[in-house]
């Protein structure tokens, strides 16, 4: 995995680290209510998203001021 992330962007880094952490707190919790499994995974997709969505702004906003300062 450390050779996967060699050459990624700090942030985005950050932001999975962070998802990695809450979205497996949110799984196990939402499970342990005794919900379906559909219902924590998709709990868990949602939220996923989410923080996909976060990389990808993130990352945008670094090429977009690259960009102008070029």
């Amino acid at each position: 995995m450390l050779k996967r992330q060699e050459n990624q962007d700090p942030e985005a880094k950050r932001i999975a680290w962070k998802a990695q952490h809450r979205l497996h707190m949110k799984y196990h919790r939402i499970s342990a209510k005794g919900k379906g499994g559909k219902v924590d995974v998709v709990a868990v997709a949602r939220e996923l998203l989410g923080f996909t969505w976060s990389i990808a702004c993130s990352i945008e906003d670094k090429l977009v001021s690259y960009s102008n300062a070029a």
